[in-house]
């Protein structure tokens, strides 16, 4: 009863302080994110000059070196902090179907694939890619077809536990057919941690699965010639960080991840938050006397397992209060407070002083993972995510060759900038004592909000 009588003061303290304090700061935040709209133009260098910017390759030094030019230009003192992960390097790779007629697939090989010899063998249908999906098939020396579909009322199996599956069973490799049609394929990685893929894994179209069952079902057998020539590598990356100095050192982390896959310029996943978090760079560095020290950070690796923001963490932990990710975020519709109870009333005081804006979710409370707030809020670290729309044809192309620059839409990147600016901004100057919540409470946080599982079988639960 006494923490939620605190709770209820807070809000109200909160949203009085907000209704009469530092107003025309909040107009200055907000119309600067309409003017000159810098993110964008370095977003378009980046993608136009570097292409697409996997971790550890040239691309995406040439992305960062583009930067900080560009960093340079704005007065901004964007500097780099070194790590090393477990890296990958695409190679050649290819899947061909060679009977009952030649063709060249269209096919992405999933991250962590090493180099094998040219496997030449007949496919078979697995299904969903279950355990139990196996019963009744012969697939030793043979590849594998697997579904991407969700079956109904039943647990979603990972890639990552699909394909080890199909090892066991003694498949040579395994083809993954996306679910979405259009000639679509869908970019990942074979596990979470950078070990090499027991067997080669790649996905596929839809259209060139459903050709292949097709044949099946009328007992003409396919054969696959399939070859992989990439391979892991241990190598280093680099995270770009900004830092805007406060009264006290402890640090509010504003993220995003800056890396992309290669097979495309990467320019939504996440070139928006790349952009984004650029004009919160410019937008809050003009004010030095926040209260709590800003940091602006571009993580990298994150989609080769997160490791930009993992490494961040680990030497960072103790100084950072509170973390806001934005993940491909589009034209603001609210926040998420990730479960941190004690985010709510300052958050839902500022969307309820926005009311000019189309912030209809609101505030909703729902942790998720996968992405680079993940770390901070295991060690218990406050964290949001903005809610944002996009249209469907800018995530159509997610993790596919079609994710270029001209799906980006400015003025996202400009409400976007605008509004996550003033919330920093609010929460760098509140003096709250943002609490962290303790091990336990991280562990009842995730179980409760069906977590624990995903994690496990990812092998990314921590807590044991």
């Amino acid at each position: 009863m006494k923490r939620k009588f605190i709770l209820i003061f807070y809000f109200i303290f909160l949203t009085n302080q907000l209704s009469f304090s530092q107003l025309s700061d909040w107009k200055d935040i907000l119309t600067f994110s309409y003017f000159q709209n810098r993110g964008y133009f370095l977003l378009q260098r980046i993608c136009d000059e570097a292409g697409g910017r996997l971790a550890g390759s040239f691309e995406n030094e040439k992305a960062l070196k583009i930067l900080i030019e560009e960093g340079l230009k704005d007065n901004l003192k964007i500097r780099f902090e070194e790590f090393n992960f477990p890296g990958w390097v695409r190679g050649s790779d290819s899947v061909i179907l060679v009977k009952p007629f030649f063709k060249f697939f269209r096919f992405v090989a999933l991250g962590f694939n090493t180099i094998s010899n040219t496997i030449e063998a007949p496919v078979v249908f697995a299904n969903f890619g279950y355990e139990d999906d196996y019963k009744g098939i012969d697939v030793k020396g043979k590849i594998v077809l697997v579904t991407q579909e969700r079956p109904k009322n039943r647990e979603e199996l990972l890639r990552y536990e699909a394909i080890e599956i199909a090892s066991e069973k003694g498949a040579k490799a395994i083809l993954f057919m996306n679910d979405k049609p259009g000639g679509l394929v869908l970019a990942g990685v074979g596990n979470f941690q950078g070990n090499p893929n027991p067997i080669p894994a790649f996905s596929i179209t839809y259209e060139d699965g459903q050709l292949l069952k097709r044949l099946l079902i009328r007992n003409i057998e396919p054969i696959i010639k399939v070859k992989s020539n990439s391979y892991c590598i241990e190598t280093n990356s680099k995270n770009a960080i900004l830092t805007i100095p406060g009264k006290t050192s402890k640090k509010i982390v504003v993220g995003g991840h800056f890396d992309s896959w290669d097979i495309s310029q990467g320019g939504v996943d996440n070139g928006v938050g790349i952009a984004v978090l650029y004009e919160i760079a410019r937008n809050l560095s003009r004010f030095k006397n926040n209260y709590y020290t800003i940091e602006i950070v571009w993580f990298n690796a994150e989609e080769l397992g997160l490791w930009g923001s993992k490494r961040y963490v680990e030497k960072h932990k103790d100084e950072v209060v509170l973390m806001v990710n934005l993940d491909m975020p589009g034209d603001p519709t609210g926040f998420n407070i990730m479960g941190f109870n004690s985010l709510d009333s300052i958050t839902r005081a500022i969307v309820n002083s926005l009311d000019g804006f189309n912030l209809k979710d609101g505030i909703v409370n729902r942790p998720w993972t996968n992405s680079d707030h993940m770390y901070f809020m295991f060690e218990g670290i406050p964290s949001i995510t903005p809610l944002g729309w996009m249209e469907e044809y800018m995530y159509h192309h997610y993790h596919d060759f079609g994710d270029t620059f001209d799906k980006v839409n400015k003025k996202y990147i400009s409400n976007s900038s605008g509004i996550i600016s003033l919330l920093v901004y609010e929460l760098a100057n509140s003096k709250v004592n943002f609490p962290r919540l303790s091990r336990n409470d991280v562990i009842e946080l995730l179980k409760k909000n069906g977590l624990e599982n995903r994690l496990r079988k990812q092998k990314e639960w921590k807590f044991d």
